[in-house]
């Protein structure tokens, strides 16, 4: 039996006029961010490892939609790392798949830091 996947596709970017370094990775994940007062229930995550590719980076994150709740608020939260270092992040939500939100977001991450 095969379960039924449904994706949040996107882009992530950021401004700073710099090269992503060879060795950087950028984690990626859909949350459930619902409640307030307790961590986000991460529904999918992936890891993608650019090897010297360049921002626009493009992603895709699988859900169940069976196990999608339409009063919940979902999110996709976005890191880039370097040697374990955070260089990059999104500071604001983007919010997706329920209550109006697309399935695709086009992210803008801030440099980590600064």
């Amino acid at each position: 039996m095969t379960v039924p996947r449904d994706t949040v596709t996107g882009t992530l970017a950021y401004r700073e006029r710099m090269a992503l370094p060879a060795a950087a990775v950028v984690q990626l994940q859909l949350q459930d961010v619902s409640r307030q007062d307790v961590a986000a229930t991460i529904i999918d995550s992936v890891t993608i490892r650019p090897n010297g590719q360049q921002v626009p980076l493009s992603f895709a994150l699988t859900y169940n939609p069976a196990r999608i709740q339409e009063s919940n608020t979902y999110a996709v939260q976005a890191r880039i790392l370097l040697n374990g270092q955070l260089l990059f992040m999104n500071d604001v939500s983007y919010p997706v798949i329920t209550r109006g939100n697309p399935r695709q977001v086009q992210m803008l991450l801030r440099r980590a830091g600064k």
